[in-house]
C-alpha cells in the first residue's frame, strides 16, 4: 500500500485518486487467486487417495497410484544477509531434473505434481495420513536429506 502511494505521488496522482484505484487492484489478485491453481489450491489427503481442488471449483480425486514417485526437493530462500533451505516433498509422476528439484518455487504445481513445504507439523500429519508404503517413503526423505541438514546445521552454530 505504501508503495502504491509513493508511485502516485511521484507520478502526480492526487491521493483520494490513487485510493480508487486500490480497489481495483485487490479484485486483481482475488481473481488469481480464484482462476489459477498456482495461487490457492485446497489438497486433502486420507487413506483412499489425494483431492485436488482449486479454490471455487470442483476438486479431483486422485489415486496414490497415480504418483508412484515421492521426491525431495528444496529452493533456496534468502535475503542480502541471510539465506537457507525451505524444503519440499514432491509427489509426481516423473522423475524432476535437478533444476527443477533446486528450484521447486519455480515449478508449478499440477495434478500430476504436488508440492508440499517440509513443516514438523506437516510432516507429522502426512505420515499418520498416508498408506504405509507412501508414509515410509516420506519417512526415508526425512530423514535422509532434512534431518541430516538439520543437525548439519546445529554442528556449525
Amino acid at each position: 500500500m505504501f508503495a502504491l502511494l509513493l508511485l502516485c505521488f511521484l507520478v502526480g496522482v492526487e491521493i483520494a485518486g490513487c485510493l480508487a484505484i486500490l480497489p481495483m487492484h485487490l479484485i486483481v489478485v482475488i481473481t488469481m487467486c480464484c482462476i489459477t491453481p498456482r495461487w490457492c489450491l485446497l489438497i486433502t489427503f486420507d487413506e483412499e487417495g489425494v483431492t485436488y481442488r482449486p479454490l471455487f471449483r470442483k476438486g479431483v480425486r486422485m489415486k496414490y497410484s497415480d504418483y508412484p514417485r515421492i521426491q525431495y526437493a528444496y529452493y533456496m530462500h534468502g535475503n542480502g544477509v541471510v539465506a537457507y533451505k525451505v524444503h519440499f516433498f514432491v509427489l509426481t509422476d516423473r522423475r524432476l531434473s535437478s533444476d527443477e528439484s533446486s528450484h521447486i518455487n519455480d515449478v508449478a504445481p499440477a495434478q500430476n505434481l504436488i508440492k508440499i513445504r517440509y513443516t514438523r507439523k506437516t510432516y507429522q500429519k502426512l505420515v499418520a495420513a498416508l498408506p504405509p508404503t507412501t508414509a515410509f517413503e516420506i519417512e526415508l526423505i526425512y530423514k535422509i536429506y532434512i534431518q541430516k541438514e538439520k543437525s548439519r546445521v546445529r554442528l556449525l552454530k
